[in-house]
């Protein structure tokens, strides 16, 4: 070896020594790789809907485009303001969707002819307190509401939910692993390593409501229960 290299390294280990630097190798016991099994598990739990969001619409037909959006528009505000009367909060009130667009009319043989123009105006709607549900279908019906949607059921407090169904995600995955390892003639020791691939919590939808039944908004609707869903991951030690 070159003398000059032999030099360099000793320079080299000794400023090492001096700074305290250290380099440590790990490994298993007796170098041994790490027998593993690994598995994937389901977990779910239920959860009451704390949330739930509607959809309020005008449907408008006039001679002009502008006239059917100001139309649209104005019909769509008096909404606004009836929700918020009952008791909604400025920021839980969205406009969700803005649209007008001609309407044709023609017999064959002929090109179609503009009649007209529709608008449309959606305002979204988010209400926390589920008991408000029907004061707010029957304030926006009330206010001149022709598309009513909803209600869907969601979870805004996500948190303890989830983590139960993760809970319960991880008991099944040791679950399928102990079968895995009694099998193989094994035990399970500690858990090495756990991924979540994700959590979901599916909504529940109501279809749309026509105007003439949501008027009659004494009829009452049940949240009922939503589904958590989780699933992971899970790499054990075998003994």
């Amino acid at each position: 070896m070159d003398r000059r290299l032999i030099v360099v390294a000793i320079v080299v280990a000794g400023a090492l020594a001096a700074t305290g630097c250290t380099t440590k190798i790990v490994t298993s016991e007796g170098a041994v790789p790490l027998n593993t099994v690994t598995s994937s598990g389901t977990g779910t739990s239920l959860a009451a809907p704390d949330t739930a969001e509607m959809y309020f619409g005008v449907t408008v037909l006039e001679p002009e485009a502008k006239a059917a959006l100001d139309t649209a528009g104005e019909s769509a505000e008096a909404i606004v303001s009836a929700i918020k009367d009952a008791g909604i909060p400025t920021d839980d009130v969205q406009t969700a969707n803005v649209s007008v667009y001609p309407e044709y009319s023609g017999s064959e043989g002929k090109a179609p002819t503009v009649t007209g123009y529709r608008a449309n105006v959606q305002v979204r709607v988010k209400i926390r307190d589920l008991d408000k549900i029907g004061d707010v279908i029957g304030a926006a019906s009330g206010a001149g509401a022709t598309d009513i949607g909803g209600p869907n059921f969601t979870l805004d407090d996500r948190d303890g939910a989830e983590d139960a169904a993760i809970d319960d995600a991880i008991a099944d995955a040791r679950r399928r692993a102990e079968t895995m390892a009694k099998a193989a003639g094994k035990t399970l020791g500690e858990i090495i390593s756990v991924s979540e691939a994700g959590v979901t919590v599916p909504p529940i939808y109501y279809g749309g409501l026509e105007r003439a039944a949501a008027a009659d908004y004494s009829v009452a609707i049940e949240p009922g229960q939503l589904d958590v869903a989780a699933n992971v991951t899970v790499v054990f030690e075998l003994k």
